[in-house]
């Protein structure tokens, strides 16, 4: 019995330890996939009017990649036109800067697109970005999509120059 107890007081307290708080370790991802896909685009003014129509979405600044992806998920057409046409011009602007970007989802994305951007000397530049692993909603998808088809048309355009 005295065991059993022994045995009972070491499995609650690995189990009370391994849920300390402290102990956890943090993640920063400093690539430049994160910073590309989290960066601020101040000058975008697409759908700025449509924004003062909705109350939650007036004071919201929709100036990344990933907030505009989001944004794509309101079921509301002008919202998701004014998403689409700030998902063009960060496409956009990130080509223009030399950054061309490229979403991308799937079992290990994330792994493949580090391994992708270990040289980004290569295929035009691109930098890829993992938005999801297996399974995403529509509308990421769908945004992935808008961002992809700009990327190839404006690498497209310069190629054949």
């Amino acid at each position: 019995m005295k065991r059993l107890l022994l045995i009972l007081s070491f499995l609650i307290y690995f189990n009370a330890k391994s849920q300390n708080t402290d102990a956890i370790d943090i993640v920063e991802d400093h690539s430049i996939a994160t910073q590309l896909f989290t960066k601020c685009f101040e000058n975008l003014n697409q759908g700025s009017e449509i924004f003062e129509k909705y109350p939650a979405l007036k004071n919201v600044k929709f100036c990344t990649l990933i907030n505009c992806m989001f944004l794509y998920a309101y079921k509301e057409n002008d919202i998701q036109l004014a998403a689409e046409k700030r998902l063009i011009g960060i496409a956009t602007q990130l080509y223009n800067e030399g950054n061309p970007v490229y979403l991308t989802m799937g079992l290990d994305s994330y792994l493949s697109t580090q391994e992708k951007n270990k040289n980004l000397e290569d295929d035009n530049h691109i930098v890829y970005i993992s938005y999801g692993e297996c399974t995403n909603p529509t509308f990421l998808i769908e945004a992935a999509k808008i961002v992809n088809k700009q990327t190839n048309l404006l690498i497209n355009r310069s190629v054949s120059k």
